[in-house]
């Protein structure tokens, strides 16, 4: 699949082939991962974010059972499932048919127990991460880019100037996948990752911790639209 295929089949634009294209400037890709943490009304508020324009809702229990996990998806609207990425339980994705599965850098994809038409994504850290497992991927978040919002003392390894060079480099990968900015993010920063020439974002502090997660998003759709896109930038 090509990049620009690929592209729109996950950010719901249209190209020649047909889905929605708004005019004006097109939206970014976006994901949401949940907290850790139990949250009362999560699958609702999930559903809400997806109906508000999210690309892909991230399920990240680390410490949760497979049960519990399996309790959560049942929980979940059907037609919002292919919507919803699992961290680590290729299983439950086969099991639910879900929208894909997420693994931490350096894990790859265990093509015994799972389909090759399933969608997997990445976390990493560097542009050796990338190398490593995202080529091909779905797609991928690099980061932190800011101090985060959700985890206390995870900063930022490089500067913007040095993120946006991973990125420039990054697009010049032959099957090189949407990356996405992630760390820190909020309203008020979130244009200078477009800037770096980011597809997207992934964000978790900064929609939980508000008092209208659904909001906080929206504000932060609304930020990166907002701002102009770096010359490289393919969104």
């Amino acid at each position: 699949m090509t990049f620009s295929k690929l592209f729109n089949w996950f950010s719901g634009r249209k190209d020649a082939a047909g889905a929605n294209v708004s005019s004006g400037v097109p939206k970014p890709f976006s994901v949401v991962i949940s907290t850790p943490l139990f949250i009362e009304d999560e699958t609702r508020v999930a559903v809400e974010l997806l109906d508000a324009g999210l690309t892909r809702f991230h399920l990240r229990k680390p410490d949760w059972a497979v049960e519990d996990l399996r309790e959560w998806v049942r929980a979940f609207p059907t037609e919002y499932r292919k919507r919803l990425v699992v961290h680590a339980q290729p299983d439950l994705v086969c099991e639910f048919q879900l929208g894909g599965l997420h693994l931490r850098g350096g894990q790859r994809r265990n093509n015994n127990r799972l389909p090759a038409e399933i969608p997997v994504s990445n976390s990493c850290h560097s542009f050796s991460d990338l190398c490593a497992c995202a080529l091909n991927s779905a797609y991928a978040t690099i980061g932190p880019i800011f101090p985060s919002v959700s985890k206390q003392g995870y900063s930022p390894r490089r500067t913007p100037e040095e993120y946006a060079i991973i990125v420039a480099e990054w697009r010049a990968c032959e099957n090189a996948c949407p990356l996405l900015a992630l760390g820190g993010l909020t309203a008020a920063n979130i244009a200078s990752t477009r800037l770096m020439g980011f597809d997207g974002f992934a964000v978790v502090g900064s929609v939980w911790d508000a008092a209208d997660p659904v909001a906080a998003f929206r504000n932060l759709i609304a930020a990166w639209r907002a701002a102009p896109k770096a010359d490289n930038s393919r969104s």
